[in-house]
């Protein structure tokens, strides 16, 4: 494959464009694929590439990287067929379709407006932004300009996430009273990744892991809190080793969310009803599901959905969303953004307001 390579302000650098020309599509012709462009050279974006090489029409068609060595080396390894050295020159790109931003925490909320004002759709990492009211400005910029917006909550759209909440709306369990959830890994204590715990790329466990806590919680509850009360211990000034979040959702349910990065525990989730439990091992990827009626096993479901295939879901309903005119989803709505980022910033300003 050609790599086309791209700078702010500059045409195509003298490598042949394979995807230059395309034609408009005819009647009775394959539908285009959409294009994304990722923000971001990182693990997770490349999973997110393998993923769209694995979901039917969509494409990985570019790469922003700062430094053009490590962009020619994603494209190379992940399929890619555009390098962009600098968001904007991938934003203000014809060839991308829709923005997926892939950088640290701090970051998302300038690349997501960015691309916005670019007009660009956008798909963003969890969390979106590190404060509620990043969060909602961003909305209303995507709604200004009829674009979609979408925080890249991917574990909603994952089959057994999904068969769970069937389970709870088809009275399975009963009325649910309780949600309890645990999250936490050790990070090296030596050599720490410093996304994990640097307050300036938004480390620590709560806006690394408590996205997906309050996030999945609230999927299962059928709404965001009511209520809510936290605490978290001090990894270092501005990070947080581990938080304990307890919840009040509608109709009486109750949650407890745990998360840490300086242990290793089950990431487990488990929605407690009157009549039973269904329990979610490793609940973020979602692979197995179990549904107890009393103490008794009535079902379980396996399926693979591991990274980068997980992600495949997520992708292939932001597909169907762009080409249904959808600009929010009604899976990851923005009021469960907002009201996500409103808690883990607070439980953040609590703990250590030079910070946050």
């Amino acid at each position: 494959m050609n790599v086309t390579l791209y700078r702010a302000g500059y045409a195509a650098s003298g490598v042949v464009d394979v995807t230059a020309g395309r034609p408009s599509l005819q009647k009775g012709e394959k539908m285009e694929d959409i294009r994304f462009g990722i923000i971001g050279t990182g693990n997770i974006a490349s999973k997110f590439a393998e993923a769209c090489a694995l979901t039917p029409g969509v494409a990985a068609a570019g790469i922003s990287s700062r430094r053009e060595e490590s962009g020619q080396r994603f494209a190379r390894e992940n399929g890619v067929e555009h390098v962009f050295i600098g968001a904007e020159a991938l934003v203000s790109s014809p060839e991308i379709d829709i923005v997926y931003v892939a950088t640290p925490h701090t970051n998302h909320f300038e690349h997501c407006m960015l691309a916005l004002r670019a007009g660009k759709h956008v798909l963003c990492e969890k969390p979106m932004t590190v404060s509620r009211r990043e969060a909602e400005l961003l909305f209303a910029e995507a709604k200004e300009r009829n674009l979609f917006l979408m925080e890249g909550m991917w574990t909603r759209f994952l089959p057994n996430s999904l068969r769970a909440l069937d389970w709870i709306r088809e009275g399975r369990i009963g009325k649910v009273r309780f949600i309890d959830g645990i999250f936490s890994f050790a990070v090296d204590p030596k050599a720490p990744k410093r996304r994990l715990v640097d307050p300036a790329c938004g480390g620590g466990a709560t806006f690394d892991l408590g996205v997906y806590m309050v996030e999945m919680a609230s999927y299962y509850a059928g709404a965001d809190p009511l209520r809510w009360d936290g605490f978290v211990t001090e990894y270092c000034p501005g990070t947080d080793a581990a938080a304990v979040i307890a919840a009040e959702y509608p109709d009486q349910i109750l949650a407890t969310l745990r998360m840490g990065i300086t242990c290793e525990a089950p990431a487990e989730m488990t929605i407690i009803g009157e009549k039973g439990r269904i329990e979610l091992p490793r609940f973020f990827v979602a692979s197995e599901v179990r549904l107890y009626e009393g103490e008794t096993l009535a079902e379980k479901c396996v399926t693979d959905c591991e990274l980068p295939k997980g992600f495949c879901y997520e992708i292939a309903a932001v597909r169907d969303y762009l080409r249904a005119g959808v600009t929010e989803s009604p899976v990851v709505p923005q009021t469960a953004t907002i009201a996500t980022a409103e808690i883990l910033r607070e439980m953040m300003h609590r703990a250590f307001p030079a910070y946050y």
